[in-house]
């Protein structure tokens, strides 16, 4: 019974938390007319070096309030991503990692922090991003990326995580921990 249990929330939990080669969620604090996006960036990207350098979303005006070091808000205003390959989106709120190591978001690593106000009556449930990585010469080696392997890059819809995905992270962690015994 424990078994077929723990299969079924891994089998839930695989199609809640399938990652793509970046993921993005953010969280919603504020009130109505003064929304604080908190957005928080996931680098599943290989090779082992590859970085994410560049990030940004679309939000209809351009109001960041704050960033994580070293990304800074200044270097890149807004982005459009159509000469590269990509959708014809301006994105309004750019971070940019501001050293020449590109090794702030690694592989393996997330990174929230990335903040930007919103005045709306009500609180987005999705924002659309972009992301570029780079690797100092090493290959992205996925075919699901626009502008260059050695400099990818990608868009997507960032959510809130739904409860329902999180409650079912924490029954699969009590399933494998109770399986380890």
């Amino acid at each position: 019974m424990k078994t077929a249990l723990g299969g079924v929330a891994l089998s839930l939990l695989s199609g809640v938390a399938a990652a793509g080669p970046v993921d993005v969620t953010f969280s919603v604090s504020g009130t109505p007319g003064a929304w604080v996006l908190d957005f928080d960036v996931t680098n599943n990207l290989n090779p082992a070096t590859m970085d994410v350098y560049f990030f940004g979303v679309e939000l209809g005006a351009r109001n960041i309030v704050d960033s994580p070091p070293p990304y800074d808000p200044n270097l890149n205003i807004t982005w459009n991503n159509f000469p590269y390959g990509g959708s014809d989106t301006t994105y309004d709120n750019v971070w940019t990692d501001g050293t020449s190591a590109y090794a702030s978001l690694l592989p393996g690593h997330h990174l929230s922090g990335f903040k930007a106000l919103v005045t709306s009556l009500d609180a987005p449930s999705e924002v659309k991003f972009f992301a570029f990585g780079y690797a100092f010469g090493e290959a992205y080696s996925g075919t699901d990326y626009f502008a260059s392997p050695y400099n990818p890059g990608f868009e997507g819809i960032a959510r809130i995580p739904s409860p329902a995905s999180l409650a079912l992270m924490g029954i699969a962690g009590v399933l494998a921990s109770r399986r380890r015994r």
